[in-house]
């Protein structure tokens, strides 16, 4: 009788130290940062634009003509990507540009460029800082589109060691 009794003791007293033990260790060789997920698909695009900019153009005759320099950018069902259409005297243009997933709802915007007949199209950042990407522009009466930044979403692991 008296050997169960030191055999239980034994038996409680490893697997309490053991229990001791697993509470005490700590695994840092991971660390898992979760981003903000946003949806992929918008629910409801906006029929109206989401950002302007229009030049009037002087035709000589008091503007009959009513041309203008006009981009505006319109929200498609696909969250990140938009539909720019672009008016120049009677020119017209329609492209779509992606714009990154950094794991928040895009700030897409345009603002003035170097002359009149030139704006950039571009995104604000975490900080609300404007993010340059598309240059439209007109040049010897020719429309120009024109991707001058790049920007990317990368998925960083670490090796797990076994």
């Amino acid at each position: 009788m008296k050997a169960i009794v030191y055999f239980s003791l034994l038996v409680s007293s490893i697997s309490c130290t053991a229990l001791e033990n697993k509470q005490t260790e700590t695994k840092v060789d991971t660390v898992l940062i979760k981003a903000p997920t946003v949806s992929e698909e918008r629910e409801n695009p906006s029929k109206k634009p989401i950002a302007t900019y229009t030049v009037p153009i002087d035709d000589g005759m008091g503007n009959a003509n009513n041309w203008k320099f006009a981009v505006n950018i319109f929200e498609t069902k696909k969250t990140f990507e938009y539909k720019v259409q672009i008016e120049y005297k009677e020119i017209r243009a329609t492209e779509k540009i992606t714009i990154p997933n950094f794991g928040m709802l895009p700030q897409v915007s345009i603002k003035p460029g170097k002359s009149s007949l030139d704006c950039m199209i571009g995104f604000g950042d975490k900080k609300g800082l404007f993010k340059e990407y598309i240059q439209v522009s007109v040049k010897n009466e020719q429309l120009k589109f024109k991707k001058i930044n790049s920007y990317a979403v990368y998925k960083y692991r670490t090796p797990v060691n076994k």
